[in-house]
């Protein structure tokens, strides 16, 4: 996970790109590039070509009842993963508030999804949001790695528990390859083991791949360190998934007859591991991908898919481009106060240069570097 994180050099020079109507109609292709994966998927699984028309009757005849929640869901998982961010980044630094979290994470989903940012999306844009409150460099990388550690462990969690409950047959799944959820659960424990592994493992010098693990036992034992706390916020990271993935089954009501909750799980997760493909049309195709494979209608599965992609990607967006501009003066306002006084802003006592301690708010007591 620590290689999600951009470099420093990319962070500190990271500027918010204007907005770019050309590039933003460009931007408008790539659900097109989505939708041809997807049928590229029905056709090399089998599945009819007149899928993709009956998908398209689906679409008219959807119940309106049902998108609307979709829409009610979306807006509480970004709910969660501000209320997420807020807690973390509050611990390193009381000018990461509420409103500053809010405008962060929705800049970010701008960014991700609209503008030109070289790749460097949402990640990369907290990251420099939090140098310029006035972090070193360290500091910021280590917060959002915490907070990474905590989102990402209820991804992997949901993974290894809903391939789990399917291949043991408990999941709900009649029929289906009970190979792919075996699949997925072990290689989802698998991360989860190398994280535990990287947390129980004492930091050493060495090269990419040592410092690599001992960045992720950082934020791993960090994160376990935000759970003795038990604040009410760390439930943002269930909450950004859960009501996420329900956008999903969502849209599968509104067009038909949803497969089991763990198919649906298992297929959302599986589907944003595909996330990781730099093609467009990977996450759909990934989605649509499991859900045949246990017996969901190629048209249902098809018309759903594209439907939460759609309403994932463009829902945000508008909102976005007003918090983006919103965090413009919220920086630019960090930058007229200057730096901020570090015992007025941490009531826990600073770190001598003599140790490495990370500890900018009074609890949680964070490990050792």
């Amino acid at each position: 996970m620590a290689s999600m994180l951009p470099t420093e050099t990319t962070a500190a020079e990271l500027e918010l790109p204007a907005f770019d109507p050309r590039a933003l109609a460009r931007r408008a292709v790539l659900p097109l590039a989505a939708a041809a994966v997807a049928v590229a998927v029905l056709v090399l699984a089998g599945g009819p070509l007149h899928a993709f028309t009956d998908a398209l009757r689906r679409a008219l005849e959807a119940d309106p009842r049902w998108v609307l929640a979709a829409v009610g869901f979306e807006i509480l998982s970004f709910s969660g993963y501000i209320g997420l961010l807020w807690l973390v980044g509050a611990r390193a630094t009381p000018r990461m508030n509420l409103r500053a979290s809010a405008q962060v994470t929705l800049a970010g989903a701008a960014v991700t999804r609209l503008l030109p940012t070289g790749g460097a999306g949402g990640v990369a844009l907290t990251l420099w949001a939090l140098r310029r409150t006035g972090l070193e460099s360290r500091e910021a990388t280590r917060t959002l790695l915490t907070f990474l550690v905590l989102l990402y462990a209820v991804f992997f969690a949901a993974i290894a528990v809903a391939g789990g409950l399917i291949a043991i047959g408990l999941g709900g799944a009649a029929g289906g390859h009970v190979a792919l959820a075996a699949g997925a659960s072990i290689g989802a424990a698998a991360v989860i083991g190398v994280a535990i592994a990287a947390a129980l493992t004492r930091p050493r010098e060495g090269g990419r791949i040592a410092r690599t693990a001992g960045s992720l036992g950082h934020g791993v034992r960090d994160a376990i360190a935000f759970l003795r706390q038990a604040d009410g916020r760390l439930l943002g990271a269930p909450i950004w998934w859960a009501f996420d993935a329900a956008v999903l089954y969502g849209m599968l009501n509104a067009f038909g007859a949803p497969p089991a909750i763990s198919v649906v799980v298992l297929g959302y997760f599986v589907g944003m591991v595909a996330n990781t493909i730099p093609i467009p049309g990977a996450v759909s195709g990934g989605m649509v991908g499991v859900l045949l494979a246990f017996g969901v209608e190629a048209d249902l599965a098809l018309a759903s898919v594209l439907s939460y992609r759609a309403l994932a990607i463009w829902l945000p967006a508008p909102v976005g481009l007003a918090a983006l501009g919103g965090l413009r003066r919220t920086v630019a306002r960090w930058g007229a106060e200057g730096e901020l006084d570090t015992p007025a802003a941490t009531p826990a006592a600073a770190p001598s240069p003599s140790t490495r301690h990370w500890a900018p708010g009074r609890e949680p007591a964070l490990h050792p570097a």
